[in-house]
């Protein structure tokens, strides 16, 4: 009789504890679904725009709204960051790069200037979640002015006349004469126009100069001419969204292989913790099968034995 007890009370929790295994190694599993569900899109030169990218004609459910993209003209893909409109030259999936280039800008006008600042702390700060870093070995912050008087540039390395400048035309504008209107800061009004590298918007700022625009590029420009200024402007900037891919998307449609996301401890937010925490919560349902195992054999036995003794 006892041991028919034992085998029916073990027999039955004893299956228990494999469930809650195979439960958690399925939840667990399942954040690792390495499987895309849309096709790619096209627009101009981009020929594969996919996960997490998508353009705003893509029916819904394909990539991230936080990566869309419009398609101007049906030939141009165009991003917008801070309501700033930018133009996508390339994406990179190998290496998690989108190129971009702000589409104020023109190749053969150095006239043409961004129309808003743009710097890594305004990203940052822009991006909220974090969808977009920078990630430039070095860089630089140029600060476009127009100044009423015509600075002396002997005295300082870090601020750049502009009066290289050539428009479209190919005519020159000089800063020498204060009728001039000089390039391209200044443009549509009387003034100097400068471009400071790296200076202090506080403390370096010449008196009697307007500040129109802060701009951060990937490279340092020290030591160089406006037209390679707005050389650096024209090729734009490149972007990087691996975090996105590494820690918001658990169910890997970025398809990160093996070595990068151990290397990164990608989906450790939300994979990692998670299996822990079912693991957590196994460890305690078998302490608590083992708690009632025990007790309803420490009953069974004293009814065997309570029958035995009276019978």
């Amino acid at each position: 009789m006892f041991s028919r007890v034992f085998r029916h009370l073990f027999g039955a929790y004893a299956a228990l504890p494999f469930l809650v295994i195979l439960s958690t190694h399925h939840s667990c599993s399942a954040t690792k679904n390495t499987s895309n569900y849309c096709a790619p899109s096209s627009c101009g030169n981009i020929h594969n725009i996919s996960y997490p990218f998508r353009l705003n004609t893509d029916p819904k459910g394909c990539g991230n709204k936080y990566y869309e993209l419009a398609c101007e003209n049906n030939v141009r893909p165009t991003l917008y960051l801070d309501m700033e409109k930018y133009y996508v030259q390339a994406i990179n999936y190998s290496d998690f790069t989108i190129q971009l280039v702000n589409a104020a800008v023109q190749k053969d006008d150095c006239f043409s200037i961004p129309h808003h600042s743009f710097t890594e702390e305004m990203l940052r700060s822009a991006s909220g979640n974090y969808y977009y870093q920078t990630n430039w070995p070095e860089s630089s912050v140029l600060t476009f002015l127009c100044c009423k008087n015509q600075m002396r540039l002997n005295h300082t390395d870090y601020i750049m006349d502009t009066s290289s400048c050539k428009n479209g035309s190919g005519t020159a504008y000089s800063s020498s004469s204060s009728s001039s209107i000089s390039s391209p800061s200044c443009v549509d009004m009387e003034g100097h126009s400068y471009v400071m590298i790296d200076g202090d918007i506080i403390n370096d700022v010449p008196d009697l100069c307007r500040i129109d625009l802060i701009y951060s590029v990937p490279k340092n420009m020290r030591n160089m001419s406006y037209t390679d200024v707005h050389d650096i402007l024209v090729y734009g900037f490149e972007l990087s969204w691996f975090y996105f891919c590494c820690y918001y998307s658990t169910e890997n449609r970025c398809n990160l292989d093996e070595a990068t996301v151990k290397n990164h401890y990608c989906f450790i937010d939300y994979t990692e913790s998670y299996c822990t925490y079912c693991i957590m919560i196994m460890h305690t349902i078998f302490a608590l099968f083992y708690i009632v195992m025990l007790q309803n054999c420490l009953v069974s036995v004293y009814v065997v034995l309570r029958v035995y003794f009276i019978f």
